[in-house]
């Protein structure tokens, strides 16, 4: 009798330790907006709070001037530890709950990304293969929390942070909306063929007139122009970077020679260098 009550007290006692089901399904009835919120700011006050450690720490010890990658995946713990669970749950805001779980998923897989980075000095190195990995997920990361603070305020302590990072996520939508325009605007059957004789041999000659319609001045831009044979692989490329300003809502020419010595190529695309590309407009600039 003894026994059966001991055992009876132990199964309760592990009943109220154990995690309610709907901790691992999502509760289908509750919804989750303010908690999350109220976790995603615990998360970013807590990553600050390291970085602000971290930095403290430099100063004082000079053998920790450079980060390590473990120093970045603590800083990513820091937030999924508080809001990882609410990746299965219920949100009363369709769009906040998407916005949640991109952004959850964008932490996933910056650590995923940079369990992945070794540095040829060293496993725990950070250079600058490693850095532009980085920045590449936490220009996103930036992007959906300002979308997220566009529907509820995210009340962190540290406000200044918080702006900082909103200002960023601002800067890199526009970006991406003018580099989109940009794109759209580089057509390969845009692009008019003249036929040139040269002393050395001939040369198709590649024009295209084409319009900025961003809203910006494109002070740089540099393209590269690679072509493709039937089987779709890749057989040479060129580098087309015109001098001088590009002025909002004019035309500028774009062109460049292939010679008869080159190689055969069935089409051509052309992309466009995110990181050279300048733009500014009354004073303001803007680049990746």
């Amino acid at each position: 009798m003894i026994k059966r009550i001991g055992l009876a007290l132990l199964l309760l006692l592990i009943g109220l330790l154990l995690p309610s089901p709907n901790y691992f399904i999502g509760d289908k009835t509750n919804t989750y907006d303010n908690e999350f919120i109220n976790s995603l700011a615990k998360g970013l006050n807590n990553r600050w709070g390291i970085v602000y450690l971290n930095d403290k720490d430099k100063v004082k010890d000079k053998d920790k001037e450079k980060e390590s990658i473990k120093d970045f995946r603590d800083y990513i713990d820091c937030e999924l530890i508080e809001i990882d669970k609410y990746n299965n749950r219920n949100f009363k805001d369709p769009k906040l709950k998407e916005f949640a779980n991109a952004y959850i998923n964008n932490l996933k897989e910056t650590k995923e990304a940079i369990l992945k980075k070794k540095s040829i000095l060293g496993e725990n190195f950070v250079d600058s293969t490693f850095t532009d990995e980085w920045y590449k997920y936490q220009r996103k990361r930036y992007e959906l929390l300002l979308d997220i603070n566009s529907i509820v305020e995210i009340p962190v302590k540290n406000k200044k942070s918080l702006n900082k990072i909103l200002k960023s996520g601002k800067e890199i939508k526009e970006f991406n909306i003018v580099y989109g325009i940009l794109v759209d605007t580089f057509k390969p059957e845009d692009f008019e063929v003249e036929n040139v004789s040269r002393s050395n041999g001939n040369e198709k000659r590649y024009i295209g007139n084409f319009e900025n319609t961003t809203g910006y001045d494109v002070g740089h831009i540099y393209l590269t122009i690679h072509f493709y044979d039937e089987k779709d692989k890749g057989v040479f490329f060129i580098v087309v970077e015109p001098e001088g300003i590009w002025k909002n809502g004019t035309k500028k020419s774009f062109e460049f020679p292939i010679y008869d010595s080159d190689k055969e190529f069935k089409y051509f695309k052309v992309f466009i260098g995110k990181k050279s590309l300048r733009l500014n407009r009354k004073g303001y600039s803007l680049e990746y």
